[in-house]
């Protein structure tokens, strides 16, 4: 039989081993709980968007002086090798986006805004010969006349018929003689509706359907053209379509 001295310097041990195991028990979680708060390094990470705030996705960020390169993911992010330099010049470039270039500061989460690329503010349309420069000119087939604005202003030519039979080759036949509707014919061929011809203003056809119907049916009044040109021959097929007989062009 144990005494009661016994029972007691057992019952002393076993609270001791218990403490022992809950002091040990404190440690472990306490250096668990440490491991655990310990915040990960910052990566060299960064968002790329544009500047409505979306997400560019397939954007290629290089770091100029690794010449390294990365694409954002679906959510616009990317993340560079981790060098341990807290600066870095990076390039980003996507389609349809102006090149950004800058200096990003690391650690931190670094948000690039990108711009749309830029158009053109100003259009100049201008209207050139059919035949270009004189070297051209040398080297198109068939054959190119034009009437000057000096012949136009000397003759005093009322509609566009009077104008067009001081041309070798063209017949122009009379409608309701106003000059309203065209009726060019030119080596022969049927000048009704002027079908057979391409028929053009600063480059432009005057029909409204001309790989449909080129049949025309109003021509503009002579008053507002400067020069006339008409090619003939083979050369006349680069410019559209119904060029079969030849092309007239009217200079604004």
């Amino acid at each position: 039989m144990h005494s009661s001295s016994d029972r007691y310097i057992n019952s002393k041990s076993t609270a001791w081993y218990v403490y022992k195991a809950a002091v040990l028990a404190l440690l472990v979680a306490g250096m668990t709980l440490a491991a655990f708060g310990q915040s990960k390094p910052a990566c060299p990470c960064g968002l790329v968007v544009d500047q409505n705030g979306a997400s560019v996705v397939g954007a290629s960020v290089r770091e100029t002086r690794s010449g390294t390169t990365v694409v954002t993911d679906r959510e616009g992010r990317f993340e560079l090798a981790s060098t341990g330099d807290s600066r870095r010049e990076i390039e980003v470039a996507a389609k349809g986006f102006e090149t950004v270039r800058l200096e990003a500061v690391f650690p931190g989460d670094v948000t690039v805004v990108l711009l749309s690329e830029r158009v053109a503010e100003q259009v100049s349309v201008t209207a050139s010969s059919l035949a270009g420069t004189a070297e051209a000119l040398e080297t198109k087939a068939g054959s190119f006349q034009r009437l000057s604005a000096e012949v136009l202003e000397n003759s005093r030519v009322a509609e566009f018929g009077e104008a067009l039979r001081k041309l070798p080759g063209l017949v122009v036949r009379d409608e309701e003689g106003l000059g309203l509707r065209p009726n060019i014919g030119i080596r022969g061929t049927n000048p009704s509706r002027s079908t057979k011809i391409l028929l053009l203003e600063d480059g432009l056809p005057l029909a409204f359907a001309p790989y449909g119907d080129n049949a025309s049916y109003y021509h503009p009044p002579i008053e507002r053209f400067e020069s006339v040109e008409v090619l003939k021959g083979s050369g006349q097929i680069e410019y559209g379509p119904v060029t079969v007989a030849g092309v007239v062009n009217y200079l604004t």
